[in-house]
Protein backbone atom coordinates (compact mmCIF):
# COMPACT_ATOMS: atom_id res chain seq x y z
CA UNK A 1 0.00 0.00 0.00
CA UNK A 2 3.12 2.28 1.18
CA UNK A 3 5.01 2.15 -2.06
CA UNK A 4 2.01 2.30 -4.17
CA UNK A 5 1.01 5.38 -2.71
CA UNK A 6 4.70 6.83 -3.61
CA UNK A 7 4.83 6.08 -6.94
CA UNK A 8 1.49 7.58 -7.16
CA UNK A 9 2.02 10.61 -5.03
CA UNK A 10 5.70 11.31 -6.54
CA UNK A 11 4.60 10.50 -10.42
CA UNK A 12 1.35 12.91 -10.10
CA UNK A 13 3.91 15.67 -8.30
CA UNK A 14 5.88 15.50 -11.35
CA UNK A 15 4.03 15.08 -14.31
CA UNK A 16 0.55 16.46 -13.01
CA UNK A 17 -1.21 13.32 -14.44
CA UNK A 18 -2.41 10.29 -12.43
CA UNK A 19 -0.44 6.93 -12.63
CA UNK A 20 -2.23 4.39 -14.89
CA UNK A 21 -2.69 0.70 -13.32
CA UNK A 22 0.08 -0.42 -16.10
CA UNK A 23 2.94 1.89 -15.43
CA UNK A 24 2.44 1.24 -11.80
CA UNK A 25 3.28 -3.05 -12.47
CA UNK A 26 6.16 -1.21 -14.15
CA UNK A 27 7.47 0.52 -11.26
CA UNK A 28 7.18 -2.12 -9.15
CA UNK A 29 8.69 -5.03 -11.22
CA UNK A 30 11.52 -2.45 -11.74
CA UNK A 31 11.79 -2.34 -8.15
CA UNK A 32 11.77 -5.43 -7.18
CA UNK A 33 13.57 -7.11 -9.82
CA UNK A 34 16.63 -4.31 -9.85
CA UNK A 35 17.19 -4.52 -6.20
CA UNK A 36 17.11 -8.42 -6.66
CA UNK A 37 19.92 -8.45 -9.06
CA UNK A 38 21.72 -5.81 -6.66
CA UNK A 39 20.87 -7.00 -3.32
CA UNK A 40 19.37 -10.11 -3.48
CA UNK A 41 16.18 -10.12 -2.09
CA UNK A 42 12.58 -8.70 -3.16
CA UNK A 43 11.52 -6.23 -0.52
CA UNK A 44 8.12 -6.22 -1.46
CA UNK A 45 7.70 -10.18 -1.72
CA UNK A 46 5.04 -9.35 -4.45
CA UNK A 47 4.59 -12.73 -6.96
CA UNK A 48 4.67 -11.85 -10.70
CA UNK A 49 2.68 -12.98 -14.07
CA UNK A 50 4.63 -13.04 -17.17
CA UNK A 51 1.76 -10.99 -19.21
CA UNK A 52 2.28 -10.10 -22.55
CA UNK A 53 3.10 -6.09 -21.67
CA UNK A 54 5.22 -7.48 -18.96
CA UNK A 55 5.35 -8.55 -15.59
CA UNK A 56 2.18 -8.11 -13.15
CA UNK A 57 2.44 -8.43 -9.60
CA UNK A 58 -0.81 -10.49 -9.50
CA UNK A 59 -0.87 -9.77 -5.70
CA UNK A 60 -1.92 -6.28 -6.29
CA UNK A 61 -3.78 -6.97 -9.80
CA UNK A 62 -6.51 -9.05 -8.20
CA UNK A 63 -7.69 -6.91 -5.73
CA UNK A 64 -7.28 -3.39 -7.70
CA UNK A 65 -11.24 -3.57 -8.29
CA UNK A 66 -11.62 -4.22 -4.49
CA UNK A 67 -11.61 -0.64 -2.67
CA UNK A 68 -11.93 -1.70 0.76
CA UNK A 69 -7.93 -3.84 0.39
CA UNK A 70 -5.84 -0.77 -0.14
CA UNK A 71 -5.93 2.19 2.24
CA UNK A 72 -3.82 4.66 0.90
CA UNK A 73 -4.58 4.66 -2.64
CA UNK A 74 -7.88 4.04 -4.79
CA UNK A 75 -8.02 2.19 -8.05
CA UNK A 76 -10.52 4.63 -10.14
CA UNK A 77 -12.00 3.53 -14.28
CA UNK A 78 -12.03 6.48 -15.97
CA UNK A 79 -12.95 7.21 -19.60
CA UNK A 80 -10.60 7.95 -22.05
CA UNK A 81 -10.99 10.46 -24.78
CA UNK A 82 -10.77 7.68 -27.58
CA UNK A 83 -13.55 5.61 -26.00
CA UNK A 84 -11.88 2.98 -24.05
CA UNK A 85 -11.26 3.22 -20.15
CA UNK A 86 -8.62 2.78 -17.99
CA UNK A 87 -7.33 2.61 -14.05
CA UNK A 88 -5.27 5.17 -12.65
CA UNK A 89 -4.11 4.92 -8.82
CA UNK A 90 -5.42 8.18 -6.61
CA UNK A 91 -3.22 8.53 -3.79
CA UNK A 92 -5.45 9.21 -0.53
CA UNK A 93 -3.20 9.35 2.19
CA UNK A 94 0.59 10.66 3.12
CA UNK A 95 3.50 8.28 2.28
CA UNK A 96 5.84 7.04 4.68
CA UNK A 97 8.86 6.37 4.32
CA UNK A 98 10.18 4.27 7.90
CA UNK A 99 8.83 1.31 6.06
CA UNK A 100 12.02 1.53 3.68
CA UNK A 101 15.49 1.52 3.54
CA UNK A 102 17.86 4.03 2.70
CA UNK A 103 18.68 1.74 -0.50
CA UNK A 104 15.15 1.06 -1.30
CA UNK A 105 13.97 4.91 -0.94
CA UNK A 106 16.77 5.60 -3.43
CA UNK A 107 15.95 3.25 -5.54
CA UNK A 108 12.49 4.29 -5.89
CA UNK A 109 13.48 7.94 -6.26
CA UNK A 110 15.58 6.54 -9.13
CA UNK A 111 12.75 5.45 -11.24
CA UNK A 112 10.73 8.34 -10.84
CA UNK A 113 13.69 10.72 -11.76
CA UNK A 114 13.89 7.98 -15.20
CA UNK A 115 10.40 7.20 -15.98
CA UNK A 116 7.85 10.59 -14.50
CA UNK A 117 8.64 12.66 -17.10
CA UNK A 118 6.32 13.98 -20.44
CA UNK A 119 6.79 11.10 -23.32
CA UNK A 120 7.10 8.61 -21.05
CA UNK A 121 4.17 6.39 -20.58
CA UNK A 122 3.27 3.19 -20.14
CA UNK A 123 4.20 1.74 -23.09
CA UNK A 124 7.78 3.06 -23.06
CA UNK A 125 7.70 1.14 -19.49
CA UNK A 126 6.65 -1.87 -20.96
CA UNK A 127 8.95 -1.72 -23.84
CA UNK A 128 11.60 -1.26 -21.04
CA UNK A 129 10.40 -4.04 -18.93
CA UNK A 130 10.52 -6.13 -21.87
CA UNK A 131 14.07 -5.33 -22.70
CA UNK A 132 15.60 -5.60 -19.00
CA UNK A 133 13.88 -7.91 -17.30
CA UNK A 134 15.42 -10.97 -18.02
CA UNK A 135 12.88 -13.07 -15.89
CA UNK A 136 10.18 -11.94 -17.54
CA UNK A 137 11.22 -12.87 -21.04
CA UNK A 138 12.26 -16.24 -19.96
CA UNK A 139 9.19 -17.16 -18.47
CA UNK A 140 6.85 -15.52 -21.50
CA UNK A 141 9.28 -17.40 -23.51
CA UNK A 142 8.50 -20.71 -21.66
CA UNK A 143 4.83 -20.20 -21.24
CA UNK A 144 2.74 -16.32 -21.19
CA UNK A 145 1.23 -15.84 -18.33
CA UNK A 146 3.15 -17.95 -15.88
CA UNK A 147 4.34 -17.12 -12.44
CA UNK A 148 7.95 -15.46 -12.89
CA UNK A 149 10.91 -16.96 -10.62
CA UNK A 150 12.86 -14.34 -9.55
CA UNK A 151 15.98 -16.60 -9.77
CA UNK A 152 15.92 -16.42 -13.94
CA UNK A 153 16.59 -12.82 -13.11
CA UNK A 154 19.90 -14.13 -12.76
CA UNK A 155 22.53 -14.65 -15.98
CA UNK A 156 22.74 -18.00 -15.18
CA UNK A 157 21.16 -21.28 -13.40
CA UNK A 158 21.81 -19.91 -10.29
CA UNK A 159 20.12 -23.57 -8.92
CA UNK A 160 22.86 -25.76 -10.52
CA UNK A 161 26.22 -23.87 -9.44
CA UNK A 162 28.43 -24.95 -7.14
CA UNK A 163 28.11 -22.97 -3.84
CA UNK A 164 32.12 -21.50 -4.74
CA UNK A 165 30.95 -20.20 -7.90
CA UNK A 166 27.67 -18.06 -7.16
CA UNK A 167 27.96 -14.26 -6.09
CA UNK A 168 26.97 -12.64 -2.82
CA UNK A 169 23.94 -11.34 -4.23
CA UNK A 170 23.10 -14.88 -5.65
CA UNK A 171 23.73 -16.67 -2.21
CA UNK A 172 22.07 -14.40 -0.16
CA UNK A 173 18.88 -14.66 -2.76
CA UNK A 174 18.86 -18.38 -2.35
CA UNK A 175 19.45 -18.31 1.24
CA UNK A 176 16.55 -16.35 1.40
CA UNK A 177 14.76 -18.36 -0.83
CA UNK A 178 15.27 -21.70 1.04
CA UNK A 179 14.11 -19.69 4.29
CA UNK A 180 10.82 -18.84 2.44
CA UNK A 181 10.33 -22.55 1.77
CA UNK A 182 11.22 -23.71 4.86
CA UNK A 183 8.39 -21.67 6.24
CA UNK A 184 5.52 -22.15 3.98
Amino acid sequence: DNIILYFASEHYKKTKKYLSQTALYKYLAFFEFRHLKKYGDMPLELHYRAMEHGPVPIDIYDHRNDNNYFSKVVFEAVALKNGRSAIIIKPISKFEDDYFSENELEDMRKLIEIFAQQGVDAQVMSDGSHQSLRSWKVTYKKSPNAFIDPKDEFDNDILSLPQEALTAVQERYLLQRLSRQNNA
